[in-house]
């Protein structure tokens, strides 16, 4: 293709200023604890009616863009949402808080835990039907402290709009109430430990890891089920997370594996598996060793101290009784620097689940898993969000939801 045709097809397929695109939105932030990256993908975003709820480095640079490119902005607090304001932490009556307020479920306030925040009931200025979410930071016999501030109002953000593909038509509608970022930035915060480091109650020290199922694991497990428990698009997410992480001829150990460790394409030079069914198991056929053991009966993992490079768990964690018993352990076994990288989503078996796990919203998962690896003894963490990409076409759940199962990720390296 000569230069000149070359520029006119790339001016095909610039965005216009009345144009649609499918992108991505990424935010990149850190607390004291972790480095975190939320990434939310736009299928159908509009220049004329998004672009100006965008920061200017980014909004006025739209125009033009071809796929691939890409734009970035560093925000400090104040600027894309309000400054966190100490006139917004309130002080009140821990009777203000109401645990029935949900028909037949008690809630009980925890220090460090997010809610509604018309579950403050009477609290001035706080409508009873008001949904967002408020921080309790404080929490004695006769006082309770109430943070509403943004969850992430306390932080320095770096923001990135990144076109992937230019669509056909054109949107010349009026403005609307909401954009990308409010769905990008609403909750991500929610996963930030609190400001003065005091751990968060989750309730994961209580009746919050029991279950609706007690019996013994192994009844549960013993029938095989050679399916994925996420949507292939989802997996992919992972697997691209794993092949990224991942040194070159590592040793790993899959987790609560099954018959699926979701590593095609990483270069590995051993890769066991512990599981809880043998059948499944035996299916992987890439694995080099292959473990039945119940680790809600025995933690103890079968390997010898700082013999692996790294540890994955997949969609699992959530069944743990004793994570941390679990988590100490893969500390153990894995060589210093080694890594161990969780992922979950949305989907799980309720009934074998902790109760916690069904009780958190989704990014305070992502705060008590990492919380779980500090108290393990586990540095530099990290963690990843992937939401908003479109189910495969022909997924059995395509006729229920539009979206691809959410990806959350949390990983963390050993102590050298």
């Amino acid at each position: 293709m000569n230069s000149q045709a070359h520029s006119e097809e790339a001016e095909k397929t610039a965005l216009d200023k009345h144009g649609l695109a499918s992108v991505t939105l990424s935010v990149n932030w850190s607390d004291q604890r972790a480095l975190h990256e939320e990434q939310l993908y736009v299928e159908r975003f509009s220049v004329w009616r998004e672009a100006d709820t965008l920061p200017p480095e980014i909004g006025l640079n739209i125009p033009g863009m071809h796929a691939g490119e890409e734009w970035r902005a560093r925000l400090q607090p104040g600027e894309l949402l309000d400054c966190w304001s100490p006139s917004r932490v309130i002080s009140t009556d821990p009777a203000r808080f109401d645990r029935n307020r949900h028909p037949g479920l008690v809630v009980e306030p925890r220090v460090g835990r997010f809610y509604p925040q018309g579950f403050f009931q009477g609290v001035q200025g706080i409508f009873k039907d008001a949904v967002a979410p408020a921080r309790i930071t404080r929490l004695t016999q006769d006082r309770l402290e109430l943070d509403t501030n943004a969850p992430l109002a306390r932080f320095p953000l770096q923001l990135r709009l990144r076109l992937e593909q230019v669509l056909p038509g054109y949107d010349r509608r009026g403005g609307r109430c909401t954009s990308p970022l409010d769905k990008l930035l609403g909750y991500p915060g929610l996963a930030a430990p609190l400001a003065d480091g005091t751990a968060t109650d989750y309730g994961d020290e209580t009746g919050g890891m029991s279950r609706l199922d007690e019996r013994a694991d192994e009844l549960f497990y013993a029938r095989p089920r050679l399916v994925q428990h996420l949507d292939r698009r989802a997996l992919e997410t992972v697997n691209t997370l794993y092949r990224r992480l991942l040194p070159a001829q590592a040793e790993v150990l899959d987790l609560m594996a099954g018959f699926d460790s979701h590593l095609k394409g990483a270069e590995l030079a051993e890769l066991h598996l512990l599981g809880m069914n043998g059948e499944e198991l035996a299916a992987n056929a890439v694995a080099t060793n292959r473990v039945v053991q119940d680790l809600n009966r025995s933690a103890s993992l079968p390997w010898a101290d700082h013999s692996l490079d790294a540890v994955v768990c997949t969609a699992s964690i959530e069944y743990l009784l004793r994570p941390l018993h679990v988590l100490t352990e893969i500390s153990r076994t894995l060589r210093p620097g080694g890594l161990i990288i969780i992922t979950f989503s949305n989907r799980w078996f309720p009934t074998k689940a902790v109760r916690v796990w069904s009780e958190l919203h989704e990014f305070e998962r992502v705060g008590m898993v990492t919380q779980w690896l500090q108290q393990a003894g586990f540095g530099e963490l990290h963690t990843f969000s992937s939401r908003g990409r479109p189910r495969p076409a022909d997924d059995p759940h395509a006729d229920k939801t539009a979206y691809s199962d959410p990806v959350y990720a949390v990983w963390g390296s050993n102590a050298p």
